[in-house]
């Protein structure tokens, strides 16, 4: 048996074990899958690992399913940890996948600039031709009714289907048609599903199907996409307020291409040793 020390970490109840990466983990992809089952392992909506990389931190984030995905509220629970653990200061650089993120960190909140969205197809990715944007993006069956759903496809560092609705799904539904999207061939690496409701002006409510996860109660990435998408269809910047099942983030652009700042809490919830078999995490 093989033990891996951990912390778990969450933001607006976007919940993560993060570990520190060295070359002994072996399999990381594995790992996450079983330190995140939720029944035989910690729990968490993926696995987070950090390193010292030079003068920055280096993160990486693998889904439940052992994907890597870029994570928003993975970077400010990892900016939570790396400076309570003394690594950095109050300003400092995370590199996320193939993004350089700059962190503040100001008492218990912490912004992170996380780049630009982008409606391009090969960034999404989707198999269209050209973007979509305030289009069909999915026709299908649901309980034995024809749907075809507006909205967008969008990237904010992961892939985002944003649907903006007058009011948000039941249960039901939101889990039937968002399984249904994120594996659909337009979208060949799968998709994460956004669903939003203005409550007021600079003021969203969104609940989230994460790519490889299912339902979550938080989605930074996603937050950052549903605003990115009010502000390209409104044709102006500003500052919105989104409201995740698990909690309130702030996001900023100067217009929906301009780079984005998430402002939001994270915390550190508990430490503990995560027992494997030896030679497979599993």
């Amino acid at each position: 048996m093989s033990e891996v020390p951990f912390v778990k970490v969450e933001a607006i109840g976007n919940d993560f074990p993060l570990i520190h990466e060295t070359d002994t983990l072996g399999d990381l992809p594995a790992l996450a899958i079983a330190m995140s089952d939720r029944h035989f392992g910690v729990g968490g909506d993926g696995l987070l690992t950090v390193k010292q990389e030079n003068d920055a931190v280096r993160l990486r984030m693998f889904n439940p399913d052992g994907t890597e995905d870029f994570c928003g509220n993975g970077i400010r629970c990892a900016a939570r940890y790396v400076r309570d653990l003394g690594w950095v200061g109050d300003e400092f650089t995370l590199l996320h996948l193939n993004r350089v993120v700059p962190v503040r960190v100001t008492g218990s909140l912490i912004s992170t600039e996380i780049g630009r969205a982008s409606y391009r197809a090969e960034d999404v990715p989707t198999a269209a031709i050209g973007e979509l944007f305030n289009s069909t993006i999915w026709s299908g069956m649901d309980a034995g009714m024809p749907i075809s759903l507006f909205g967008s496809a969008l990237t904010t560092g992961s892939t985002h289907v944003v649907i903006p609705t007058i009011s948000l799904p039941d249960s039901a539904t939101f889990a039937s048609v968002s399984a249904k999207i994120e594996v659909d061939p337009q979208y060949p690496q799968r998709t994460s599903v956004i669903w939003t409701q203005e409550v007021a002006s600079n003021e969203l409510k969104i609940r989230i199907w994460e790519r490889g996860v299912g339902e979550t109660q938080g989605c930074g990435t996603g937050s950052s996409a549903a605003v990115a998408d009010y502000f390209r269809r409104k044709n102006r910047g500003g500052e919105v307020f989104v409201e995740n099942p698990g909690g309130t983030v702030r996001i900023q652009m100067d217009r929906w291409d301009a780079p984005i700042t998430i402002t939001g809490q994270a915390r550190i919830v508990y430490s503990g040793k995560f027992i494997a078999a030896k030679g497979s995490p599993s």
